[in-house]
């Protein structure tokens, strides 16, 4: 199989902020302007790509400041992605009990649409981090499950030139999301039915979901639905958001063998939050590692692991793919 030599590559512009968490609300650093978060990643070798927020990053009355500042820095605008978990989303935002504010989310993810066609992105990102329930029968589970089909289905029907690219996640900031796992994300992209729908495959989050990877990609590729992937890395159980390639290797070479197989010619997306790390430094580490991964996929006969796969040969196959790791 013949390894193309050139991928996208985009990252979050979130990685340029002060990075807070809940122990640190105000980050690990001064923030800075959004002037000086593309000059920083302008700096990053490899990234053609950013992806950016509405209305925190990108609105109405900024926007041509944002195209200016892509066309200073060289940079596309990758995605924009609607930022639908904060403030009044506390109880959530497509599927908020107040109608009102259930609304207002829509209207939200219309013009992260209308923003995202405006920087000449067909993507536009939706993750409902806020859409969920934290305890047993707080929620009636299939009302919510409607309120958000039915938004979705609003939102896509909007503008069927942009794609709708949902980020399926288990929890947090919930302990449970509405589209929580691959399985789901399929499901409401079946039950939405609007082509213009699929998902954003985000390797931590699948993880979380106690996914293999790979596994989720094929299945998403499958039925058409794979719009966008990001990269991190993780130890599993949090969204870790780690510099990509820095702690499974041999999940990500299998991804990236996936999409290798498959021809997947979106965007390689980085969503990371280097919280104590030097930001450029971190995001040039994602690119550098993706990059080197990939290089692997030369060393693999393809042919041999199919047929090894057909006997689910572990033993061979490990074998035959251990010297990509571990040279003698």
């Amino acid at each position: 199989m013949e390894i193309r030599e050139n991928v996208k590559f985009s990252v979050g512009i979130w990685a340029f902020t002060a990075c807070g968490d809940r122990f640190s609300p105000l980050g690990y650093r001064e923030g800075l302007t959004l002037e000086d978060q593309f000059a920083l990643l302008s700096r990053v070798e490899g990234v053609q790509g950013v992806i950016l927020q509405c209305p925190n990053v990108v609105n109405e009355h900024n926007i041509e400041q944002v195209k200016l500042l892509l066309q200073q820095t060289n940079l596309e605008a990758a995605a924009v992605d609607a930022n639908l978990f904060s403030g009044q989303y506390v109880k959530g935002s497509f599927t908020n009990p107040n109608p009102v504010i259930r609304q207002e989310a829509v209207r939200l993810a219309k013009q992260t649409v209308n923003m995202a066609k405006a920087l000449g992105t067909k993507n536009a990102g939706l993750w409902l981090g806020q859409d969920g329930y934290d305890y047993p029968f707080q929620a009636n589970h299939l009302e919510l499950w409607k309120w958000e089909m039915d938004a979705i289905r609003e939102v896509a029907e909007y503008d069927p030139s942009v794609r709708l690219c949902i980020e399926y996640k288990v929890k947090e900031p919930r302990y449970h999301l509405v589209i929580g796992d691959v399985g789901k994300a399929l499901l409401a992209c079946q039950e939405v039915g609007q082509s213009n729908v699929g998902i954003t495959f985000d390797f931590g989050h699948a993880f979380m979901c106690n996914e293999n990877p790979a596994e989720s990609v094929r299945l998403l590729q499958k039925y058409g639905k794979l719009f966008s992937v990001h990269f991190n890395d993780s130890y599993r159980v949090d969204d870790d958001d780690m510099i990509a390639g820095s702690v499974h290797s041999w999940e990500t070479l299998e991804v990236l063998l996936a999409l290798e197989e498959m021809k997947y010619d979106g965007w390689y997306g980085f969503d990371i939050f280097p919280y104590r790390e030097d930001m450029v430094g971190a995001t040039t580490l994602c690119v550098q590692n993706i990059k080197s991964i990939r290089k692997l996929l030369k060393k693999i006969d393809f042919a041999a692991l199919k047929k090894l796969q057909g006997s689910l040969d572990f033993i061979e196959i490990h074998r035959m793919l251990r010297g990509i790791f571990y040279p003698d």
